[in-house]
């Protein structure tokens, strides 16, 4: 799997690879990280990637012709007609954005099998909208405004990646977790290690019983309280 990223601030992204399962997944060939600086296709000496909106208004917003080219520069030949009449289902760009529909965990999944991911870091009051023609989806990480789109493109990244196979050194590790339990859209259930009793608490009695199918069943149990609890809309 290759993943692209389209940026203004390509050491910022690049420091989070440094230190990460993602610099692993690297290493072992799993994935191929690419950082592509936007200011390398500015029109003009000035490395100019932005201008003053039309109409008005605050901010400054990302140039549609300089946008273009870099992404022309991960996937050529990407012109209007080329994505209105056929779309790469291997092949996904993607623009975060604070409008965009917010990610989750299905469409991590749905990353992790691509041949080629593609984001574009959003950034200052936003894009040009025409932009939007050359791009798959706009995505969130959540009902909240930042300064740029990088650390969701981090977040993003990370979530695919670890869903590769042989990622996570154990084969298992992501299976019942957060958003994935018994095959349902569940909170995590509690987990616990040593001591088995701290000023007090004990670890509860099922866990350390041995009794898988009675921890199963606790698990799930916790599971759906948890949920209901914190995140109902997850039930509906």
């Amino acid at each position: 799997m290759k993943i692209s990223i389209i940026t203004l601030f390509p050491k910022m992204v690049s420091s989070f690879f440094e230190e990460s399962i993602i610099k692993r997944a690297v290493e072992k060939k799993l994935t191929e990280i690419e950082i592509v600086d936007l200011r390398k296709f500015a029109t003009d000496s000035y490395g100019t990637v932005d201008d003053r909106p039309y109409g008005g208004g605050a901010g400054m917003v990302l140039k549609v012709d300089v946008l273009h080219k870099a992404i022309q520069s991960v996937i050529p030949n990407t012109s209007l007609s080329s994505r209105a009449k056929s779309r790469d289902p291997a092949k996904h760009i993607v623009l975060t954005s604070a409008r965009g529909k917010v990610f989750d965990q299905d469409k991590a999944k749905k990353f992790s099998k691509l041949n080629h991911l593609v984001i574009i870091a959003g950034h200052y009051e936003g894009v040009d909208e025409r932009v939007l023609d050359y791009v798959d989806e706009e995505l969130s990480i959540g009902d909240f405004v930042m300064t740029g789109g990088e650390i969701a493109a981090a977040a993003i990244i990370d979530a695919a990646v670890r869903l590769i196979p042989r990622v996570l050194k154990k084969s298992d590790a992501t299976a019942n977790e957060t958003f994935d339990i018994a095959g349902k859209k569940l909170l995590e259930y509690p987990h616990y290690t040593r001591p088995e009793v701290y000023q007090g608490k004990k670890v509860p009695e099922v866990l350390l019983g041995g009794d898988h199918k009675k921890i199963d069943e606790w698990r799930l149990k916790k599971a759906l309280e948890l949920t209901k609890k914190r995140r109902p809309d997850l039930l509906d």
